[in-house]
């Protein structure tokens, strides 16, 4: 029976001795990126979800964070407090990607549609929420 017992231990010895450790650390950029999102079509200086990337439209002010979407990958609907804009599949990237947006009117003067420190811009006759710079 002894045998048995050290015939066990001297194979956990050999096989805790097989792998190192490594220690990592989390890296405060990525915490500060990430963590702060908790819906999408954020303002990209409190950090976007992972599966968004931030985006300024040439020609209009502010900026957002944005989901890709396409006919099968729906925009997601969960949006930032206080936001009455809809999400739409309407941004086609110059490389060749899609990617939502909040569409809101840029012709209604109570400019409450896109949430806090966000606003209505025109562009090509609709409009889009952005985070004022």
């Amino acid at each position: 029976m002894k045998v048995a017992a050290v015939a066990v231990f001297a194979l956990l010895a050999l096989s805790a001795s097989a792998y190192e450790v490594t220690k990592t650390e989390l890296s405060v950029d990525f915490v500060k990126d990430f963590a702060n999102a908790t819906t999408h079509y954020g303002d990209p200086k409190q950090g976007c979800m992972s599966d968004e990337i931030a985006v300024q439209i040439q020609g209009v002010a502010g900026d957002f964070c944005t989901p890709a979407c396409s006919l099968i990958k729906a925009c997601p609907t969960d949006v930032p407090t206080g936001v009455k804009a809809t999400p739409q599949c309407a941004l086609q990237a110059s490389q060749g990607g899609k990617y939502c947006a909040l569409i809101c009117n840029p012709s209604n003067k109570n400019d409450d549609q896109c949430g806090t420190n966000a606003s209505c811009k025109a562009i090509s006759g609709v409009g889009i929420c952005t985070y004022d710079d």
